[in-house]
């Protein structure tokens, strides 16, 4: 109290000197609110030296801010105002408190109200690392920051008896592999800080970083969330309808997408914020992405009952817009143009060098002026960019530029609406230059490797595309009116089918019964109907679906009634997709008749 006291006396002293905005005057009542669980409106007029009318009116937007966490006040004849709510929301605002504290640009005021956080991060910090080397994984630096922010703020709270009784999805939390690292772990907190954080206290911390965004893309706490997989991969498909350039089979697009929305539904399920806001550059160069991505997450909005924010939708467009840039590429429209040049070989080739750089053309032939006849009635061309003046008059437009390009020059081109490069290179431009230089090489191998090595900037435009329901479901892996004992047993059976076809290797069936029991019925996307899987960790040959019908139903974890298995794996977690959200979809209809769909889709 004293020092708060003597905080305050300061804040008085340089009243005069610094001014406090209306957004620092409702932080430092949050404050209050959230730390002290109380506040006296009085002595924050004597405090802030303002009004009494104005800290009503501040403590009307205050009350605001705390609806938002399922917080209120109740009056207190003696004290004022007393914070109501339960821990863990409390906690979650005072994060949110804390974070506006740091991004003040008021330094006077910033380094204030920090004071009343000061604590040696030491531990802190010696904890989160540990936590990290024992799970083998690096989180971001932004989920560093919200982690050891939630720290302090439990070891702040913790200390003034303000204790976790209780918390969300407790019997999830305790099965986690996180929870068997911070158990080992929680000991050099309870340490440096002279504490005792009890279970719930422990799990807080583990659904922190359960929710961190992993360097390590192939983790993901959501990597079993069927739904999320579908919702994506419509979320593409609608968005592609909107745009001129096709980006539904883009893989970098949906993986990006899979790795980036995941953590974006927990953060905002958790009311935890992007520290970074990336909207206003956003809004300003890309409004209409802006709008079709806006429009097109509702579905997943619906689905998780959140709502987007501005910065996270903004960080989405920039994945649309890299796959943008990357399927431009891929047109096979690119004009087809004839370079001519009235300067030597060198100059000729820089000239060329440029025009690729700055565009999606494919240049047909370079060729010195006095040869041009001949080589615009045997080549297929769609410009000619010539450095010299064509007196010759032909059916193609011809552009006249410097031998180095100028500014005049590019705004020439670019009313000819010419494709701008986007860095990116055909996979099948290179597999052509391989194929005519090379000999005995094993093709699929090549192909496998030169994808692994470019991914990024490789826009494969030869992979197979589109596969379809026959391709990945057979009659032989097809079982109907099955009488098992439980749902393992069930799973059990359709793998065995997909074993016995040399798609699968019996430890993908064990990783699939192992997701089940840590992470429940979450295959149960359809009443009674299961879709178990599990991620390939190179136990999968070939992606294929098997579904076995059962004579009763069995109950998975939660006990939720299944009575038809679906079974699917996927050499590559993506590969899947298109087939599975059509299957889930046909499966989903009141009129789905299994053995009329076996006649109708099954090849085999």
């Amino acid at each position: 109290i004293k020092n708060d006291r003597k905080i305050l006396q300061i804040l008085r002293e340089n009243y005069n000197k610094t001014f406090f905005s209306t957004e620092e005057r409702e932080v430092y009542m949050l404050y209050l609110i959230i730390f002290k669980r109380e506040i006296n409106l009085t002595k924050v007029c004597e405090e802030l030296e303002i009004s009494r009318s104005t800290v009503k009116l501040l403590l009307k937007n205050i009350m605001k801010v705390l609806e938002n966490y399922h917080l209120s006040l109740e009056t207190s004849h003696k004290k004022g105002f007393l914070l109501q709510g339960i821990e863990e929301n409390i906690r979650q605002c005072g994060l949110k408190i804390y974070s506006r504290i740091l991004s003040s640009e008021n330094e006077f005021f910033k380094n204030i109200m920090l004071e009343k956080f000061q604590l040696d991060e030491k531990g802190i910090m010696l904890f989160i690392n540990y936590c990290q080397k024992l799970m083998e994984r690096i989180i971001s630096d932004e989920a560093f920051l919200v982690i050891k922010r939630y720290i302090i703020i439990s070891i702040l709270m913790v200390k003034k008896g303000n204790i976790l009784n209780n918390i969300k999805n407790e019997n999830f939390l305790k099965n986690t592999m996180e929870y068997t690292m911070i158990k080992k772990g929680i000991s050099l907190l309870e340490a440096n800080y002279d504490i005792e954080l009890n279970l719930f206290e422990q799990l807080k911390i583990v659904d922190y970083f359960l929710g961190s965004h992993s360097y390590n893309i192939t983790y993901s706490y959501y990597e079993n969330w069927v739904e999320m997989e579908i919702l994506i991969k419509k979320l593409i498909y609608s968005f592609n309808k909107r745009i001129d350039v096709d980006i539904s089979q883009d893989n970098i697009l949906l993986e990006g997408l899979l790795n980036h929305i995941k953590p974006t539904v927990y953060r905002l399920q958790n009311g935890m914020e992007l520290e970074n806001s990336i909207y206003t550059e956003v809004i300003d160069v890309y409004p209409h992405l802006f709008q079709i991505t806006q429009e097109v997450v509702e579905e997943i909005e619906n689905f998780m009952q959140i709502k987007f924010s501005n910065d996270e939708i903004a960080f989405l467009v920039l994945h649309f817009r890299a796959a943008i840039d990357r399927n431009r590429t891929k047109s096979k429209n690119r004009k087809n143009v004839l370079l001519v040049c009235g300067q030597g070989y060198g100059t000729s080739k820089l000239l060329a060098q440029q025009l690729k750089e700055m565009y999606s053309i494919n240049i047909v032939d370079i060729v010195p002026s006095h040869l041009f006849s001949k080589a615009i009635l045997n080549k297929d061309i769609d410009l000619v960019i010539s450095t010299v003046f064509i007196e010759k008059e032909i059916d193609v437009p011809v552009i006249k530029v410097s031998p180095l390009l100028t500014n005049e020059d590019i705004t020439t081109l670019n009313n000819f609406k010419l494709n701008k490069s986007s860095k990116k290179v055909l996979f099948s431009d290179i597999l052509e230059i391989i194929k005519k230089n090379c000999n005995n090489f094993n093709e699929e191998m090549l192909k496998k490797e030169l994808k692994e090595t470019l991914r990024g900037i490789l826009v494969d435009d030869i992979s197979k595309k589109n596969i379809t329901i026959s391709d990945m479901l057979e009659k032989r892996n097809i079982l109907e009116n099955i009488e098992v004992e439980n749902w393992e047993e069930a799973i059990n059976i359709a793998g065995e089918l997909l074993i016995k076809s040399g798609y699968i290797d019996n430890s993908y069936i064990e990783d699939t019964i192992e997701s089940i029991r840590k992470y429940g019925s979450y295959a149960v996307i359809i009443p009674k109907i299961a879709f178990p899987h599990s991620r390939s960790q190179n136990n999968v040959y070939k992606s294929a679906f098997s579904i076995v019908t059962l004579k009763k139903e069995v109950l998975f974890p939660d006990d939720v009634p299944v009575k038809t298995i679906v079974l699917f794996c996927s050499v590559d977690n993506i590969e899947h997709l298109d087939c599975f959200i059509e299957l889930v979809d046909m499966m989903n209809t009141p009129k789905f008749n299994l053995s009329n769909f076996v006649k109708k889709i099954c090849k085999k």
